[in-house]
């Protein structure tokens, strides 16, 4: 009984390491975003075709726009990564725990 449900543990444990990884990799990612000058900006939107013929007052707005919605967005992938390591260290535990609890049983099987 405590073997599965280790193993269990010991899923959750690994699919909230890769959760944690990837919101990792969107918080680098929307953190340079975040710290990309305007002239940067103006040549990557004008490299994809988002911005092309518009002037710069009106790429400033936009690129002022977009930083405020990734600095929201990154504030908020923030709070998900602490309450993804909370998780991750609870689960932690709980796989030590029922380890433990195995080896104690195990001892107590042997000495009978």
């Amino acid at each position: 009984m405590i073997i599965p449900h280790t193993h269990e543990r010991v899923s959750e444990q690994t699919e909230i390491e890769f959760r944690q990884m990837a919101l990792k990799a969107l918080v680098t990612m929307r953190t340079k975003q975040l710290h990309e000058s305007l002239d940067h900006r103006i040549k990557r939107a004008t490299k994809d075709g988002a911005w092309v013929g518009l002037s710069r007052a009106v790429c400033r707005r936009l690129h002022k726009q977009e930083q405020a919605r990734l600095q929201a967005q990154l504030v908020e992938l923030q709070l998900k990564q602490a309450h993804i390591r909370e998780k991750l260290t609870n689960a932690r535990k709980a796989v030590a725990r029922a380890r433990r609890l195995k080896a104690s049983r195990d001892t107590a099987t042997r000495k009978c």
